[in-house]
């Protein structure tokens, strides 16, 4: 695991529909673009290790003139209960507003686990959000499948049910009661619709489940009109040990338009969900690294 030591960064209070949000930026002083960090449930600013990794990479490549930026947004930490993709699209629209109005020439963001969900999200051009140059997606996990492991199918549809209950007494957005949770959700208050997002087949969170037909998700991948990069880890304890990581990431790329998704794309070695072992982090650097050069 990386060692928790000191680093510096610089705070960008900025205008957000989240009261008083700030970002930070680590890396590369007077950077000309930006690599944007967006975490996934239960992060915040300075959870996951590996953007400080990316950081001190491009810190050794100045000709590329990238920073990285994480910030806060409504559903960070336990905010993910009762908040929705589309709560963080408008948070990470503003936030790019924002570097583009202090002159940052590229923005391109990178998601890990549910940030991977943000964004495809933001790719929907029902939210008309501020034009990014990239998008790298860490993790792209499928919560259902995780739950599905978890809590086994029955239990899962039996919560479910019990979701689809509280919509029709107009309670969608009331607690769900922990006896229809598993354990890790234990301590973590969650609406039913949000839930139901998470959980179900047809959430509004399930963009990566491998059993999404081509008539499902070819048009979230078409809708990708800027270079992306896939990552998914070797050993990703979130991911069943049926699914063939490789081979879904070459799909996903053949269902985006020619030459979007990158060659880059594929499986980090040795890497666990959060990409915590050493090798590995420095193996995802370095790739983050290739990427952001070859869109420079």
């Amino acid at each position: 695991m990386p060692s928790l030591g000191t680093f510096t960064t610089t705070v960008h209070p900025f205008q957000s529909p989240t009261p008083h949000a700030c970002s930070y930026e680590i890396g590369l002083a007077n950077a000309k673009n930006a690599l944007v960090f967006i975490g996934g449930l239960g992060d915040g600013p300075h959870t996951v290790p590996y953007p400080r990794a990316i950081a001190k990479r491009l810190e050794a490549r100045p000709e590329l003139s990238f920073s990285v930026f994480e910030f806060r947004l409504k559903s960070s930490f336990l905010g993910f209960g009762f908040a929705r993709l589309v709560d963080d699209v408008a948070d990470i629209s503003a936030l790019v507003e924002y570097l583009r109005s202090i002159g940052k020439e590229k923005v391109v963001l990178m998601g890990h686990s549910t940030g991977t969900q943000d964004c495809m999200e933001y790719t929907s051009p029902d939210h008309n959000a501020a034009p990014v140059d990239g998008y790298i997606l860490q993790a792209p996990v499928c919560d259902r499948d995780a739950l599905t492991e978890e809590m086994g199918e029955a239990r899962l549809e039996e919560s479910l049910k019990a979701a689809r209950d509280l919509f029709a007494a107009g309670k969608g957005h009331e607690r769900m009661p922990l006896e229809h949770l598993p354990a890790s959700f234990a301590k973590t208050p969650i609406s039913a619709w949000r839930w139901y997002a998470l959980a179900a087949i047809d959430g509004e969170d399930n963009y990566f489940s491998p059993s999404l037909t081509d008539d499902v998700a070819g048009p979230y991948w078409q809708r990708v009109d800027k270079p992306i990069m896939i990552l998914h880890s070797g050993n990703d304890e979130y991911v069943p040990k049926s699914v063939d990581k490789e081979g879904l990431v070459q799909h996903w790329r053949s269902l985006c338009r020619p030459g979007i998704a990158s060659e880059l794309s594929g499986i980090t070695p040795g890497a666990g969900h959060r990409v915590e072992e050493p090798e590995a982090e420095k193996w995802l650097a370095n790739t983050v690294v290739q990427f952001l050069q070859s869109i420079t």
